[in-house]
């Protein structure tokens, strides 16, 4: 049985995820969630600004409650809006055909002879399953997106430094080498020891010179380094943060740290481990 749930920031009716009008990057009829044996799948609707799971934008793709979506952006506008898992799952077991009354009718020759019209029995519709509440702790499920937020950042930024400082590395090796090749070269294949004289320290000379010269782009590399790290921590800080509450928390702080204390450090109620 295929369940559809429309997604946006203009969509009506029981069968919709709607999004409020503040995420103004939502289009008003962004997505669809299909629901079919079990297995989520989500579909863009030809909205403006895309939507995105875990860091990719995608047409149509099948999710769990540990992959990370986000509609209109990768969540470093705050007009983004990140798809809650268990509202749209709550809403698949609301849009259940089943739960709609249905009437069965007594078989005629089971209709006693004084009765005029069939028996009709109402059968007690399937009771209503409501969005998960805004008052809820559990947040078991946010916080395994949130330790992969974590994972990821920490990732990146190994990768970055790491390329920066093997770059940087090259830059100032391959030009102080150039002279003392070229002054071996003349060793090799000149005989004259006045002229390997020179070579050896025309070559000293300039490897000491062109080390001082690079000195400067080396500054430059480290500080295009840095700006590439503040870039990375401008979004991540948007994307580690509470669950619940939405304040940030310091990417200095641990996922661990977090889990080890079981619940947000802010106060808000949101319990990240039993």
């Amino acid at each position: 049985m295929d369940i559809e749930i429309c997604i946006g920031r203009d969509v009506e009716g029981p069968n919709a995820y709607k999004v409020p009008e503040t995420f103004k990057r939502v289009s008003r009829d962004h997505a669809r969630l299909h629901w079919n044996d079990g297995i989520v799948t989500i579909e863009d609707h030809n909205s403006t600004n895309g939507t995105f799971v875990n860091g990719e934008r995608i047409t149509k793709k099948q999710i769990t409650d540990e992959d990370i979506v986000w509609l209109g952006g990768l969540g470093t506008n705050d007009q983004c809006y990140r798809l809650d898992f268990n509202i749209a799952y709550a809403l698949f077991q609301n849009a259940n055909p089943a739960r709609k009354t249905q009437a069965k009718v007594t078989p005629i020759d089971e209709i006693p002879t004084q009765a005029v019209n069939p028996v009709v029995e109402e059968v007690n519709p399937v009771e209503e399953v409501k969005p998960v509440a805004e008052n809820r702790t559990d947040y078991t499920a946010e916080f395994a997106s949130l330790k992969q937020t974590y994972i990821d950042y920490q990732k990146k930024l190994t990768k970055l430094k790491d390329d920066s400082n093997r770059h940087m590395q090259m830059s100032r090796l391959i030009p102080t080498m150039i002279p003392a090749l070229l002054g071996i070269l003349i060793l090799i294949v000149s005989t004259d020891m006045t002229m390997r004289i020179v070579a050896m320290s025309l070559g000293s000379v300039m490897s000491g010179l062109i080390g001082t010269l690079t000195m400067g782009k080396s500054n430059s590399a480290k500080d295009k380094m840095a700006e590439d790290i503040m870039e990375l921590q401008i979004k991540y800080q948007k994307l580690y943060k509470c669950p619940k509450c939405g304040k940030p928390y310091s990417l200095d702080m641990h996922w661990r740290k977090l889990e080890a204390g079981g619940h947000c450090p802010f106060g808000c109620g949101a319990k990240f481990a039993d």
